[in-house]
């Protein structure tokens, strides 16, 4: 038993002290290249940016690290120049700017930075920061590739099949967003709905209950119900939501999403099946210089997804998915 505990010390200590050491080695790297790059060295300019943007050798700082990539790229740093980019794409340590983040990755891309060259791809394929242009997306992909960064090669056969398809339906295509004529006049809010116990819900008053309200999930504005964060509509008698483009946080980068949901199969008692997925529009990894960064998500249209809902005197009660996972939804 004592030498058991005694292993069992001996693996703690030596758990720790490499946990120090790495620490250690981080201070130390922070405080050499802090004294270059203060001196105007435009490598370590950048890798005092990374350390403070990751928090290696000193804590976590967005405003710092933006800071240092600035320096770094108005004096011409390619690298600097894609994280500038990056920053002002993700809105972090300056507010978010996708002209700018568009201006700063064109730069770097025009150096032959990989990682600049595959966003810049990116942002030309959403229309992020610059005229939506397929072509343009594809051919900054290929060169992408052509220079070794992996990731591209997904991007290139997703953009060139897309393509193909606008082809052989035999229609121009134009991958420029649609103008939305601007309304004359503010719309007038709706009168927020309720719902009274023994009153029957049939389908026209289910769906006027549902857009006539605002609805969350755990505090948070819904995506897939009428919310300040969807639009919703209803044509010829169907009911339709669409979110804005969203965003949430994996181990692996950010994420950004729009949910398109359609309501179908209204009852006479406030019950209504919604059917919604998600549509991946972008996705900035945390490690946007790795040449083999691995994303496990495919952009696009993502899996349907089912839930059966009620609408009860206060809340939306939905149930999804296969293991019919309760969800409830509250009015604002």
């Amino acid at each position: 038993m004592k030498k058991v505990l005694s292993v069992v010390c001996l693996l703690f200590v030596t758990v720790v002290g490499i946990a120090d050491t790495s620490d250690y080695i981080w201070n130390q790297q922070f405080e050499k290249k802090i004294v270059k790059a203060q001196a105007g060295d435009l490598k370590s300019q950048y890798d005092i940016g990374n350390m403070y943007l990751k928090g290696q050798g000193t804590a976590r700082n967005e405003k710092e690290a933006f800071k240092w990539f600035n320096t770094a790229a108005k004096k011409g740093y390619a690298r600097a120049q894609y994280k500038l980019g990056y920053l002002y794409h993700r809105g972090e340590g300056a507010k978010k700017n996708n002209s700018r983040a568009f201006n700063w990755v064109s730069k770097s891309a025009q150096q032959g930075y990989k990682p600049a060259m595959y966003y810049v791809g990116k942002l030309y394929a959403e229309g992020e920061g610059v005229v939506q242009d397929i072509n343009k997306a594809l051919e900054w992909h290929k060169k992408s590739y052509a220079a070794g960064y992996n990731p591209a090669k997904r991007e290139i056969t997703r953009l060139e099949a897309k393509i193909a398809a606008a082809n052989k339906r035999n229609v121009a295509f134009d991958p420029r967003p649609k103008r939305v004529a601007k309304a004359s006049a503010k719309p007038k809010p709706r009168a927020k709905q309720t719902v009274s116990r023994g009153i029957r819900l049939d389908e026209k008053a289910t769906k006027e209950l549902l857009l006539n309200n605002k609805w969350s999930l755990k505090n948070k504005p819904a995506e897939s119900l009428p919310s300040v964060v969807t639009k919703c509509e209803q044509k010829q008698g169907r009911l339709s939501c669409k979110s804005k483009e969203l965003e949430y946080d994996e181990p692996y980068g950010v994420i950004s999403y729009i949910v398109q949901t359609k309501f179908s199969d209204f009852s006479n008692q406030g019950e209504f099946t919604a059917e919604y997925n998600k549509n991946i529009t972008l996705i900035f990894p945390n490690d946007p210089d790795d040449p083999d960064v691995v994303i496990p998500l495919e952009y696009g249209p993502q899996k349907k997804e089912l839930m059966r809902c009620k609408l009860t005197t206060n809340d939306v009660v939905c149930y999804r998915g296969e293991k019919r996972e309760k969800v409830v939804y509250s009015r604002i």
